[in-house]
Parts: structure tokens; C-alpha cells; sequence
């Protein structure tokens, strides 16, 4: 191996058509590099961005009464501590809070606005809501007062023209009769993702109990965090068997009979907004893609590099053949140099890549339309894991298809080669 190793250290490009093939190859298998570490970046920014978003906003689980469906206008839930012990002391779970929420139109001077009002409880986490705050506080919400403070988006506070400390009417139509309230801007936030922020106030869970003309006790349901690792197709598994293991018969907590108010549905936030993760899916899968054609790029013009090598240097391999040089000790020498030619395209296409997703995941230089892509800028995260896979991957899949080439030097006659112009 060490003879091997000399020799391909030693061994020059050829004439001038090989030295150029080889730099193509080189500059082909960085500029794959780099484009295969910035799309997995990408890939995995949009996954855990739109996923940490919609946890935050939705919840990664919501227990909700049966038959509610993904409807605001959700049927109440009697709470008691017995469903909220048993919820909280599930496997995987790291949070449990009350929530309700209720459609309604925002009448502004000249202008309407349709918003969800989402009630959170005195438990509720706000650790999401403090991260998108762009100006004022979250209120203090408690089961002893109704307090009507509230926190709207920063879309709906350009839209409508509200300020903090401005108050606006809301109407909420539904039940016997239209009802009203006024809410007061308490605080504005902005998380990126258009699509909730134009609907999405925050207010007191008294005041939407009031609207739906609830008790005290009655709520929309239990919104659940789940623990840092767990998996939340499992937790819910096993909150809808822990919460109704009778009910459940295919799906998670599908009632098994007609009292569908009298059950309980749990629910992920992938089944409540599949369209969001399908689209996710979609963007793995062009991942996936683009890492195949960059690799099949990468590999064709190492073989065409490897092949002109080893045409040019026909004397060199016939003169080492009748020195006894055998044909798999000559195969290995070239594969050795097509590896050399893989490290160095693999180190400039790391540093390219990973330069670029760094500039990008720090400054936010290249923007999207919120409207389309929930977000304002590219979301970039770049797992080392997957960094340190990925190059060996690509040196793994180079090195063997540089077997076919490599096994044209068998083929090569000494006597023919050594006469070779």
C-alpha cells in the first residue's frame, strides 16, 4: 500500500487535456458538495422552523372533544384535575395547559379583519409567544379576574392601524346570538409565519368561556408538550389509550360510538395541518434528489478524468506491467488518486457550502415571501451528523465507481502499451 500511495502521490496529471479533466472533476465534485450541504441545510432550517412554529402556536398534541374536528367553534370539554393528572404524569409529556378559542371579525374605522381569539390559562406556556414579541407584554391571565389585555400580530396591527393601548371591538358570531367585546393591545408580536399572524389573538381563556357561554369548568381542550426526544405519534398513542382505552380502535381516540361529545380526540399537529408536513415531505424528497444528481455529476466527471489519466499515462502503466506490477496493485494506484481528487473537491465544497448556510442562518440574506413560505427568510440548520455522513458518503460512492474505469488498465497490453505515442 505504501508503494500504491508513492506512486499515485507522484503521479502527474498527463499532458494538458488530463490536467484540465482533473480540475473539472475537482471543481465538479465541490460545487456538488457545497450544493448537497446547502440543500440538506435548507431541508432541515424549513423542517424544525415550521415545526418549532406550528408546536408553538398549536401545541405539539390537543385533546379535544369528540366530533370537534379542526373546528374554533369546538364543543366544550368539562375539565377536572383527574383528566389533567392523568394527561400530565403520560410518558413524554412535558406540559399541559387549558385552551379554548373562538372565531370572530375585527371592525375597525373603515376596515374588517376575521381573527381567531385563542384564550390561554394562568398554566399556559409563553416561552414561544416571548421569542416572536416585537413590542409591549404578554398579560397576566388568571381564573379569578377576566381580564381583557390581549396580544395581536404585528400584520394585524399594520392592517387594522392598532397601536399599543388601542382598543377594538371584536364581533363573535355564533350560539343564540352575536356577541361583542372589547380588547385592549396589550402587546404585538411577530412570528414570520403569515398565515397565523393575520388570525391569530391571543386573549384571556375567561373571555372566551364568556363568549361561548361556558361555566368556569368548561374549555376547549388540553394543549400538550411533548418532552425534548419523545416521539409524538407514541404520546398521543398512549394518551388516547390511557384517556379512552375502550374507545380506541383504529386512529387515536375514535369513539366507538355516538356520543361523540361524551368522548375525547387526540390529535398531533401533523394530523391537524397534514398539508404543511406534506409540503415538507415534498421538499425532502427534491432534497433527496438533488443529492443524487449532484453525486451522479460528481461521478461521471471523475470517471472522465480518471479514464483520460489513464490514457495519457498508457506507457507509463505498460513499462510498470513488465516490471511485474500487478493488474490489481496498477488499479489501486488510480483509484487512490481519484480518492486524492475527492478530498480535495470534498474540502473547498464543505467550506463553501457550510460558509454559505452560516452566512445565511446569521444574517437572513436571502428573503421569502411570507405569504407563500410562512417565513421571511431561508430557515438554515446544518446538522454535523448529517455533515460528516454526507462526505463520507460521497467519498464511499466515488471510490467504488471508480472500479469500472480503473478496470480498463487490466485490458492494457505491456508489449502495445510501452510502444504507445
Amino acid at each position: 500500500m505504501i508503494l500504491e500511495t508513492f506512486i499515485a502521490r507522484r503521479l502527474s496529471g498527463g499532458g494538458r487535456k488530463a490536467g484540465i479533466m482533473l480540475r473539472v472533476a475537482t471543481l465538479c465534485v465541490a460545487v456538488s458538495a457545497a450544493v448537497m450541504l446547502v440543500a440538506l441545510g435548507v431541508a432541515n432550517g424549513f423542517s424544525s422552523t415550521i415545526t418549532a412554529k406550528l408546536s408553538g402556536f398549536a401545541s405539539d398534541i390537543q385533546v379535544t372533544a369528540g366530533g370537534s374536528g379542526n373546528s374554533y367553534e369546538a364543543l366544550p370539554v368539562t375539565c377536572d384535575s383527574l383528566s389533567v393528572a392523568g394527561i400530565a404524569a403520560a410518558d413524554g409529556v412535558a406540559h399541559v395547559q387549558r385552551f379554548a378559542a373562538k372565531a370572530g371579525i375585527i371592525r375597525g374605522d373603515s376596515l374588517l379583519a376575521g381573527i381567531v381569539l385563542k384564550g390561554f390559562a394562568p398554566e399556559s406556556d409563553t416561552s414561544f409567544l416571548h421569542k416572536q414579541m416585537v413590542a409591549g407584554h404578554i398579560p397576566a391571565y388568571t381564573d379569578t379576574r377576566r381580564n381583557r389585555d390581549a396580544v395581536i400580530s404585528q400584520t394585524l396591527s399594520r392592517s387594522m392601524r392598532l397601536g399599543l393601548g388601542d382598543r377594538f371591538e371584536v364581533l363573535f358570531v355564533g350560539g343564540d346570538a352575536p356577541r361583542r367585546d372589547r380588547l385592549r393591545v396589550a402587546g404585538i408580536y411577530d412570528s414570520g409565519m403569515e398565515e397565523f399572524d393575520r388570525m391569530t389573538v391571543i386573549g384571556d381563556l375567561s373571555v372566551v368561556q364568556r363568549l361561548n357561554g361556558w361555566s368556569r369548568e368548561q374549555i376547549g381542550g388540553y394543549e400538550i408538550a411533548v418532552a425534548p426526544g419523545a416521539d409524538r405519534e407514541q404520546v398521543a398513542l398512549s394518551l388516547a389509550e390511557t384517556l379512552h382505552p375502550a374507545l380506541v380502535l383504529e386512529g387515536w381516540g375514535a369513539p366507538a360510538s355516538d356520543e361523540a361529545a361524551q368522548s375525547l380526540e387526540v390529535a398531533t399537529v401533523e394530523e391537524r395541518y397534514p398539508q404543511i408536513f406534506d409540503w415538507l415531505e415534498m421538499l425532502e424528497l427534491n432534497t433527496a434528489i438533488v443529492i443524487v444528481i449532484m453525486l451522479v455529476v460528481a461521478v461521471v466527471n471523475m470517471a472522465s478524468g480518471v479514464l483520460i489519466v489513464a490514457i495519457e499515462q498508457t506507457r507509463t502503466i505498460g513499462i510498470l506491467k513488465a516490471l511485474g506490477m500487478r493488474n490489481a496493485v496498477l488499479q489501486r494506484i488510480f483509484i487512490l488518486r481519484s480518492v486524492r481528487i475527492t478530498l480535495r473537491g470534498l474540502l473547498w465544497g464543505n467550506l463553501a457550502g457550510l460558509v454559505l448556510c452560516l452566512v445565511q442562518q446569521h444574517t437572513g440574506w436571502v428573503t421569502l415571501d411570507p405569504e407563500n413560505y410562512m417565513m421571511a427568510a431561508v430557515p438554515v440548520r446544518v446538522e454535523w451528523a448529517q455533515v460528516v455522513l454526507l462526505n463520507l458518503g460521497t467519498l464511499a460512492v466515488i471510490t467504488l465507481a471508480m472500479a469500472l474505469p480503473a478496470a480498463i488498465i487490466a485490458r492494457i497490453a505491456p508489449d502495445k502499451s510501452i510502444r504507445f505515442q
